[in-house]
C-alpha cells in the first residue's frame, strides 16, 4: 500500500511539473528562449494567488490569478525579450537572468522575505484507493495537471492558434511571410507560460505556504523538458509524470541513506539523457548543414 501511495503521489506531483514545464517548452519553440526566469514566474504567481485569497476564496483566486499573470507575462516579453531577439544568444540569456533577480527583488520589495501560507482551501476531493486515503491536494494535483495538459495538447494540435504556434515555431520569418502576426503569438505564449506557471505556483503552495523555495522548485521544469523533448509538448507531460514518480520514490528508498538524493536525482537522470541522447527521450533529432 506504502508503494501505491508513493506512485499516485509522484504522478500527481509530477503533473504540476509538466504543466509548468509545458509553458517553458512553448516558449523555447516559438521564439527560442530558453527563460531561466520560469522559476520567478511560478513564484510571482504563488504570491499573486495568495494575495488574491485575503480578498475572495481560493478557488476564486486560482482563477483571477491565471489571467492576470497571463498579462503579465506578455508585458515581460513586450518590455524585456522582445527588444533583444534577433541578437547575440548570450544577450537574450543574460536578459532572463537579470529577470531572475530584477522578479526576485520585486517579490521581496512587495511582499517581503517572510513565510506566507495561503488562506482557505479547496473542496475536499480525498479518495480512498486500496485501503488508504489519497489527500485531496494530490487529487486536485493530478487532476488539474493531467486534464489540463492533455486539452493543451489538444488545442495545439487541432485548434487555429495551435496551428499558428506550430508555424511560427517552424520559421518565424516564413509566419510573417504568410501573413501571420509572429509578434503577437509569441507574447501569447509567453503569457501562457506565466499563466502556467502561476496556476503550478498557486497549487504547489497549497502544500509548503508561498516562499523562495518555489522559485527552487521551478528548477524542476528544466529535466521535465530535456528529458520529454525540447520540441515534443506531448513529451512533456509523459516526462513530467515520470520524474515525478522517481522523485517519490528516491524519497521512499533513498533519502534516509543519501540525504538530499531526491533533488539530484532528476537532475542526474538528464545528465544520462544528454550523454546518450541529447534531444530528450521523445524529442526528433536534426541534421543541420553547417
Amino acid at each position: 500500500m506504502l508503494l501505491l501511495q508513493f506512485l499516485i503521489t509522484g504522478l500527481a506531483t509530477g503533473a504540476l511539473y509538466a504543466l509548468i514545464a509545458l509553458g517553458f517548452v512553448l516558449v523555447y519553440r516559438t521564439s527560442r528562449v530558453v527563460n531561466f526566469a520560469v522559476g520567478e514566474f511560478l513564484l510571482v504567481g504563488a504570491y499573486l494567488t495568495y494575495t488574491l485569497a485575503l480578498l475572495m476564496p481560493l478557488p476564486l483566486a486560482l482563477l483571477v490569478a491565471v489571467p492576470a499573470a497571463f498579462l503579465f507575462g506578455v508585458l515581460v516579453e513586450r518590455v524585456f525579450v522582445r527588444p533583444l531577439l534577433g541578437r547575440n544568444l548570450v544577450a537574450v540569456i543574460m536578459a532572463t537572468i537579470g529577470l531572475v533577480v530584477t522578479l526576485q527583488g520585486g517579490v521581496q520589495l512587495i511582499w517581503g522575505p517572510d513565510q506566507k501560507y495561503l488562506s482557505g482551501t479547496l473542496p475536499d476531493l480525498t479518495v480512498q484507493v486500496g485501503g488508504f486515503a489519497l489527500p485531496s491536494r494530490s487529487v486536485w494535483y493530478l487532476m488539474i495537471g493531467v486534464l489540463l495538459c492533455a486539452w493543451l495538447v489538444y488545442l495545439l494540435r487541432k485548434s487555429r492558434y495551435g496551428v499558428l504556434v506550430r508555424a511560427v515555431s517552424e520559421s518565424e520569418t516564413a509566419a510573417l511571410a504568410l501573413g501571420i502576426n509572429a509578434p503577437r503569438v509569441v507574447g501569447a505564449v509567453w503569457g501562457l507560460s506565466a499563466a502556467l506557471a502561476a496556476l503550478g505556483g498557486g497549487l504547489l503552495a497549497l502544500a509548503g505556504g508561498v516562499g523562495f523555495h518555489l522559485a527552487a522548485l521551478g528548477l524542476k521544469v528544466f529535466p521535465v523538458a530535456i528529458l520529454g523533448g525540447m520540441d515534443s509538448v506531448a513529451g512533456v507531460l509523459v516526462a513530467g509524470l515520470l520524474l515525478g514518480v522517481v522523485e517519490s520514490f528516491s524519497m521512499l528508498y533513498l533519502e534516509s541513506r543519501f540525504a538530499g538524493i531526491t533533488e539530484a536525482v532528476p537532475f542526474l537522470i538528464v545528465l544520462l539523457v544528454l550523454l546518450f541522447r541529447p534531444q530528450g527521450i521523445f524529442g526528433q533529432g536534426r541534421i543541420e548543414r553547417l
